[in-house]
């Protein structure tokens, strides 16, 4: 868990282009928003990991999401309770869970299904908000997050090793 946390503060403050990082930071917020342990969720996971994208980001804040998401839950589930229940959306979706194996997905479920549109919705938002964050912390802390960890882990060695571990993460060495 705290190489974890190592890899994810380090992959903020990184060289790598901040949009990779927002995205990878967006992906993993709306497979935050799909229940777990559905097909979709693993239809979009696994092209994800398989892909060059920063995991660590992608990994750290899909957690980070799931803490936060009894909050969206109780809305998730009504909204795809009423998409469901339109009219308009009786032939199309008969028609595509009629198709076999499209049934796995669990696109009846409206809690699968509102969590699914929630995300692919919040999708374009989530990446100009991570954006914003990425940049922000490397312009106004992540130097001084390193100083934090590299002043503090003098005094408690395992936090010298968590310093070190951001620092390793970033591609840059060990703390001097």
């Amino acid at each position: 868990m705290l190489l974890m946390i190592a890899r994810f503060l380090g992959t903020l403050s990184s060289y790598g282009k901040s949009q990779q990082i927002a995205f990878a930071m967006a992906a993993g917020l709306t497979l935050a928003l799909i229940p777990g342990a559905t097909l979709i969720w693993f239809l979009i996971f696994i092209p994800l990991m398989l892909v060059r994208i920063n995991q660590a980001a992608l990994i750290g804040t899909m957690a980070v999401g799931r803490l936060f998401i009894p909050l969206v839950d109780p809305f998730s589930e009504r909204l795809g309770f009423y998409l469901l229940n339109r009219p308009v959306l009786y032939e199309p979706m008969g028609y595509i869970l009629s198709r076999p194996m499209i049934g796995w997905l669990r696109l009846d479920d409206s809690f699968v299904f509102g969590g699914l549109v929630i995300g692919i919705a919040a999708w374009p938002l989530c990446f100009l908000i991570c954006l914003l964050l990425v940049k922000l912390y490397r312009k106004y802390l992540a130097t001084k997050v390193r100083t934090v960890f590299r002043r503090v882990g003098e005094k408690v060695p395992l936090l010298g090793k968590f310093g070190k571990a951001v620092s390793a993460a970033r591609g840059i060495g060990g703390i001097s």
